[in-house]
């Protein structure tokens, strides 16, 4: 069993899906559950079937060149989650899907004047899955190619699927005790420990203690992550 790999994939989509699932909720809250349903999956299973198209070609790229693009991405996915959480825990910030005002905070106004099925507020259920599912398909294809550990990735991601359904489904009130933003954190720290290896190696550096040298990573950009929040903290109390 690869922990790396499946604590990664976990964290990293089980966030993605928790926005999903609480625009979907909210959506549905507002009087069009259908939309929210049909919309959710569209947008799901598109990207979906472009996910194992796309892993499927990748296969085909030399493996040198392939660890490259993938320590890209996981570097680029990581460095976003990682600078969007620090600055949120130094201003005391939570992601917007937290708040009571779902679609509000995202930006995403409904449309209430249709009658019926409104294909409108279906539409902006499928934008909305697929832009989050397009990040959860990125992020499983590369750590399953790097590491061969497709089960893992698979996996993590299907029980984070399960587990954000539960949570914002049944535990909708909860939701305001969730630590997401250092669940994000978290997983952008491992991304970004696990890109910097897969990128080293790509491009021929050779680390002293080979996988464990992750470990080593996670530990310096854990550090790093802290003393920015703190240094962030006492500019916004000196300011």
């Amino acid at each position: 069993m690869n922990w790396s790999i499946f604590l990664a994939a976990l964290g990293s989509t089980g966030i993605e899906f928790l926005e999903v699932v609480a625009i979907a909720y909210a959506i549905g809250s507002s009087g069009y559950a259908r939309e929210a349903i049909w919309g959710a999956i569209t947008g799901l299973v598109v990207v979906l079937l472009g996910a194992i198209a796309l892993g499927t070609g990748l296969q085909f790229v030399p493996l040198q060149a392939l660890q490259i693009i993938i320590g890209l991405l996981l570097l680029w996915f990581g460095w976003r989650w990682v600078n969007k959480s620090v600055r949120r825990l130094a201003a005391g910030r939570r992601a917007g899907w937290v708040d009571d005002n779902v679609l509000e905070k995202e930006g995403i106004a409904l449309d209430q004047q249709s009658p019926g099925f409104s294909k409108l507020n279906f539409l902006i259920m499928t934008k909305s899955a697929a832009l989050e599912a397009l990040e959860v398909g990125v992020i499983v294809i590369t750590l399953g190619l790097a590491s061969s550990a497709w089960y893992e990735a698979i996996a993590a991601t299907a029980v984070a699927l399960l587990l954000s359904l539960v949570a914002v489904v049944a535990l909708h009130q909860y939701l305001v005790k969730l630590p997401e933003v250092l669940i994000k954190l978290g997983a952008g720290i491992m991304l970004s420990s696990l890109g910097t290896f897969w990128l080293g190696e790509g491009i021929g550096l050779e680390f002293p203690f080979d996988e464990f040298s992750i470990l080593i990573l996670l530990g310096l950009y854990g550090g790093a992550a802290a003393v920015a929040i703190y240094w962030l903290r006492r500019e916004v109390v000196v300011e």
